[in-house]
């Protein structure tokens, strides 16, 4: 038999009056990670034993997709729990990879806090206008 499972997070916030209970619309990012960290002998991953941090920024009511503000709650998450390395697995085509407010976040974080971006690049191409954003971050 096939046995589901559900992963969720639960947030208090404003001194407890919210609570927020944030389900997983989809776990893209995490898996991602996990084959990056493996740790299984000749299967293992660039990172094996590396700690992971899961933090979810899609919104199951827009089909999964991500909005600026869970991107900068998300950034501020990795900051404050002191992550060296951002996967930014996530993105949408575009044809101009270098821009907006998100990025440009990102890209102040990481250099204040000395940490590395990692941006996936997506599935079309190889041609001109294929790379997806973020993944054109310099």
């Amino acid at each position: 038999s096939c046995v589901d499972q559900y992963n969720y997070g639960v947030n208090f916030y404003n001194e407890a009056q919210v609570l927020s209970i944030v389900g997983d619309c989809t776990p893209h990012g995490t898996h991602v990670a996990a084959i990056a960290c493996a740790a299984q002998g000749e299967r293992s991953g660039v990172a094996p034993g590396a700690q992971l941090v899961s933090i979810k920024i899609g919104d199951v009511r827009l089909a999964a997709m991500e909005r600026g503000t869970s991107l900068a709650r998300g950034l501020l998450a990795a900051v404050r729990m002191g992550c060296d390395v951002i996967n930014l697995s996530f993105g949408e085509p575009t044809q101009v990879p270098n821009v907006g407010r998100i990025l440009r976040m990102a890209e102040e974080l990481a250099w204040q806090h000395n940490i590395v971006l990692v941006g996936s690049v997506g599935n079309n191409g190889p041609a001109l206008t294929t790379l997806n954003a973020p993944a054109g971050i310099s």
